[in-house]
């Protein structure tokens, strides 16, 4: 008789106890921003909006300081999240990684860094890829006649030199966000894990129903 297909969602029994836990996630995390194939190598931000609604949108994960518990995130600085940022510090990071069927809900307090050392180190990280959006003449949401690349259309295809690129830096912004909790959930065949990490404090760690 055949053998069933093995299934992609993770043994919740491998996880057995709050330390490994925590420890595999910041693991996941710290290892994400060089891993393509890394599940939290993108997540989607949550915001305040001035008029109530929350404004949500994916950006990608640049950098995670485990030391610190600091997840670092690069935008435009004209964007209409950097101005939400500014007002309402306070968001949230929505991580899911669908091989380990794992969820991360991280409540951050976000910093911007845009005129200082690490802003500055942050840009000097980024590749000319990355750059070559910063260029961009017009701001991001702003209505046009026609679709816009998101960058001067003269450059096409082609990347940015590294002269070039450095146009961009006015426009660029590093987000630091400090992690205040994360509330874990893996999906399991025999059942699913909820845990709860506190850091705006003593650090505290509590199993939670599902």
């Amino acid at each position: 008789m055949d053998s069933p297909p093995k299934s992609t969602v993770s043994d919740t029994s491998v996880h057995t106890s709050l330390p490994q836990i925590e420890h595999t996630l910041w693991a996941q995390l710290a290892s994400a921003p060089g891993e393509k194939e890394n599940g939290f190598q993108t997540f989607t931000l949550v915001t305040t909006s001035d008029d109530g609604p929350p404004d949500a949108r994916m950006v990608v994960l640049r950098q995670a300081d485990t030391e610190r518990r600091v997840l670092w995130f690069h935008t435009d600085r004209r964007a209409q999240k950097v101005a939400q940022l500014r007002v309402h510090p306070v968001a949230t990071l929505l991580f899911w990684d669908r091989t380990t069927q794992v969820q991360l809900r991280c409540r951050v307090k976000a910093q911007l860094h845009t005129d200082d050392e690490a802003a500055d180190a942050q840009w000097a990280a980024t590749w000319e890829g990355s750059r070559k959006m910063y260029l961009s003449e017009r701001e991001p949401g702003s209505p046009q006649p026609e679709p816009y690349p998101g960058f001067p259309r003269e450059l096409g295809e082609r990347l940015p030199t590294r002269e070039e690129s450095e146009a961009g830096r006015p426009n660029f912004a590093a987000v630091a966000c400090t992690v205040l909790s994360i509330d874990y959930l893996n999906l399991g065949r025999a059942g699913q894990t909820r845990a709860r990490f506190s850091y705006d404090g003593a650090p505290e760690a509590i199993w939670v129903v599902p």
